[in-house]
């Protein structure tokens, strides 16, 4: 029975799609051939032309008819840029998505970039003592202090450059270099000029070394200071912006709308600071000429700090193209520190006369290894020029400490104790601030 009910519904279903006007229509040729037509007038079947007629009443279409589509440009694509940026997505993650930027166009985010400063700075030197004082009056003549190193300008120069990555490009590898021109500073008198360092100690040319220091005719002390810097970080910024990478190009409030940006750095640092202090004098002369009885006392330090630092950054939009940012680094460091002690003229080096090592030359060279701290902070404005360029200019100031520097390593008597010279002061302190203004290329 159920076979023959089956049998019955099945039938009832053809018959009434049967009746459907769909199975009326005439949608093309068929595949099946015509049977062949008689050519005899009269016959009973004749050839007509094909049409589309219905033999019941159309049904009308589903979708609403709107009139005719228009009709695209040459070369202009129906498809609009938003879906072949979604058909993008997931596949070609190594771009950026497309910014509307305010200073002209729409312009990828840039990949990478290169950047220079030039650099005008000082050391702040705040302390030192007086190296040499009149004969007869007892005032000083000679002084190593802030009368006369604390205002030593020097020039220099910064290079950078990083490539970004990551979402919106707001990460990026980056590798600076700054650094200090080496300057020479002197403080110098003529006249009547007794040392206030004790060469006791020492002979010189079979002479007491003090007979080149007192009653001098000519004294100069001269310093001079030389600074690098190296880093290697990873910079990042918020979705929002920031003060780092390839956020140095390009219009304010391009990306979010928000004119304030915040950023991070963290990675690599070698710092070198070395100082060189010359205490030189002439008995009989005006001046130095290289003559037999000039005599030197010399003091070089060499730090070489290596570690870590971390900081971080703001920035804030005051236009659309000028950019006001601060950005501060702090870093832990170990300091290989090396150091030279000599008493030397033409004749050679002065000789100990006294004590444990009498007999050897006056030529102490030491080294130790220290800890050291670092701090830098810029505060500075950025102008952008265009989506590539933009021009950089601001003020920085670095600290050192736990550093050795030649003030706290002068020895003013007892040149015997080679022990106690060989021990590093490691206590030292060093300030370096000064301008910075340059330009900075992302493409």
């Amino acid at each position: 029975m159920k076979f023959f009910s089956a049998r019955g519904a099945c039938l009832l279903i053809l018959l009434s799609s049967m009746a459907s006007t769909a199975w009326c229509q005439d949608t093309g040729p068929s595949l099946f051939p015509l049977p062949p037509l008689p050519s005899v007038p009269g016959s009973p079947v004749m050839r007509t032309a094909a049409s589309d007629a219905l033999w019941g009443q159309a049904e009308p279409s589903p979708v609403p008819q709107v009139g005719e589509l228009p009709t695209p440009a040459a070369g202009q694509s129906v498809l609009s840029p938003e879906y072949f940026d979604s058909m993008k997505s997931g596949y070609d993650s190594g771009s950026c998505s497309l910014i509307a930027s305010p200073c002209g166009g729409s312009a990828c985010c840039h990949n990478h970039y290169i950047y220079a400063n030039a650099l005008l700075m000082t050391h702040n030197k705040m302390g030192g003592f007086v190296t040499a004082v009149d004969s007869l009056s007892g005032s000083p003549r000679v002084i190593f202090c802030n009368s006369e190193f604390g205002n030593m300008w020097s020039g220099g120069f910064e290079v950078g450059t990083g490539w970004c990555f990551g979402c919106n490009c707001n990460t990026a590898l980056e590798l600076v270099y700054w650094g200090i021109f080496p300057s020479t500073f002197s403080s110098q008198a003529t006249g009547n000029i007794n040392s206030t360092i004790d060469f006791g100690d020492l002979t010189y040319g079979g002479q007491p070394a003090n007979n080149f220091y007192q009653n001098a005719g000519f004294q100069r002390v001269a310093y001079s200071f030389n600074f690098n810097s190296f880093e290697a970080n990873i910079v990042g910024n918020s979705m929002c912006g920031g003060p780092f990478g390839c956020n140095m190009c390009g219009c304010c409030m391009g990306r979010s709308g928000s004119p304030w940006g915040f950023g991070y750095t963290a990675g690599f640092r070698y710092i070198n600071l070395s100082e060189s202090w010359l205490y030189s004098t002439n008995p009989t002369g005006f001046g130095l000429v290289g003559n037999p009885q000039e005599l030197n006392y010399a003091v070089g330090l060499n730090n070489n700090l290596f570690g870590f630092q971390v900081g971080t950054g703001l920035s804030y939009c005051l236009t659309n193209r000028l950019t006001a940012y601060v950005i501060g680094k702090v870093g832990i460091y170990d300091n290989h520190v090396t150091q030279l002690q000599q008493v030397y003229g033409t004749l050679g080096n002065a000789v100990i006369a006294n004590g444990p090592n009498v007999g050897q030359d006056f030529l102490v060279r030491s080294s130790r290894e220290e800890l050291a701290m670092a701090a830098q902070f810029d505060l500075g404005g950025r102008w952008n020029i265009n989506n590539n360029w933009s021009m950089n200019f601001g003020y920085r100031v670095l600290g050192l400490s736990g550093v050795d520097i030649a003030e706290d390593n002068v020895q003013h008597n007892q040149f015997h104790n080679v022990d106690g010279i060989a021990f590093i002061q490691r206590q030292g302190s060093f300030i370096l601030h000064g301008m910075f203004l340059g330009a900075t290329y992302c493409w």
